[in-house]
């Protein structure tokens, strides 16, 4: 393994004690799940430009940096549902997690029966993504902020489940050559 694939990793070894965390109710917790949360957004970038730069991309690790991230996301996701249990909450979450299933399947069954990813990240899968660790952070320090934050919080989560649902849509639309 390469150096920017155990930078991967620690993406995913993040997930736990961002988790545990932010089950807690202490705003120093939550600020420091939230420290977490951002470097590990930062290993994604990291992650790529080492492996570019020292000539060391591989398979494992485009395969590794995407799972990462999906677990990253998803399973912050379906916890801060669990803690917080709300279907506001709820209902932009599972928009979210099935458009990530949806893409990244047949993102898998496109490079099983072309034999090589031609599929270009967009610019709404890329503000999707940006939406959605706003979203997150938010979440995630909202619980000692106050009301008005947390429906902020909420906001933001419902525009990432949107702008999903949008570039699954152009995603689907740009893929039908491929069906």
């Amino acid at each position: 393994m390469t150096l920017a694939s155990y930078i991967t990793l620690l993406r995913i070894v993040f997930i736990i004690p961002i988790m545990y965390l932010t089950s807690e109710v202490s705003l120093l917790a939550n600020f420091f799940a939230l420290f977490l949360f951002f470097f590990a957004g930062i290993t994604d970038y990291l992650d790529g430009k080492i492996a570019r730069k020292t000539n060391t991309e591989t398979s494992l690790g485009a395969l590794l940096d995407l799972l990462a991230d999906k677990l990253l996301v998803c399973i912050v996701l379906v916890w801060l549902v669990f803690v917080k249990q709300d279907l506001f909450l709820i209902i932009p979450v599972l928009i979210i997690i099935s458009r990530e299933l949806i893409i990244s399947s047949l993102r898998q069954y496109i490079v099983e029966s072309v034999g090589e990813n031609k599929i270009k990240v967009s610019k709404a899968g890329k503000s999707k993504t940006g939406l959605q660790f706003l979203a997150i952070s938010l979440l995630i320090i909202s619980p000692n902020l106050g009301h008005y934050f947390n429906l902020l919080s909420y906001l933001v989560i419902w525009l990432a489940a949107f702008m999903s649902a949008y570039s699954m849509i152009l995603y689907l639309r740009d893929w039908k050559v491929y069906f």
